[in-house]
């Protein structure tokens, strides 16, 4: 009697660990999916965000500000990326980690901005509800941003 009722509260666990496991992959699915038509084919990306998406480019830096669905689509992908990265951005995607409805990947960008070479490195942090993305912070060098795509210098302080 012991052996079965382990064998079904095995089987219990069992069960709720793959659902889990399911959800976790479904989402990093589906922000795989976005990273692979948000440069290519905006209006498909557009699908994979929820009603009240928000975008924050994180940092303290002349772009570093919020976008909602919409402005997310024509202010910063239609018009703020294009100024400072004309020829646009090759990112790798290094890591991903799914923790269910919050999924972040490890990126290595690489592009050419308006002031020299752009090679940073992001954090990308994404909240999920219902099967789309809820909410997205970009963390990024924001001392990097400022320098290659604003051609801000540094100074030292005497």
């Amino acid at each position: 009697m012991k052996a079965l009722l382990l064998f079904f509260a095995a089987l219990a666990w069992s069960s709720t660990s793959v659902a889990g496991d399911s959800e976790a992959k479904s989402n990093i699915e589906i922000v795989d999916r976005f990273f692979a038509t948000v440069f290519t084919d905006t209006a498909e990306a557009k699908i994979l965000l929820h009603d009240d998406f928000s975008f924050q480019f994180m940092g303290i830096c002349t772009i570093c500000k919020s976008y909602n669905k919409e402005t997310y689509i024509t202010e910063w992908l239609g018009k703020d990326i294009p100024a400072v990265l004309p020829t646009g951005v090759d990112l790798e995607i290094v890591r991903k980690i799914d923790g269910g409805n919050d999924v972040v990947y490890i990126v290595k960008g690489k592009a050419q901005g308006i002031n020299g070479s752009y090679n940073n490195n992001y954090a990308m942090v994404f909240k999920m509800e219902g099967g789309q993305i809820l909410d997205f912070q970009e963390y990024h060098s924001d001392l990097l941003a400022e320098t290659r795509l604003h051609k801000k210098k540094i100074v030292d302080i005497k």
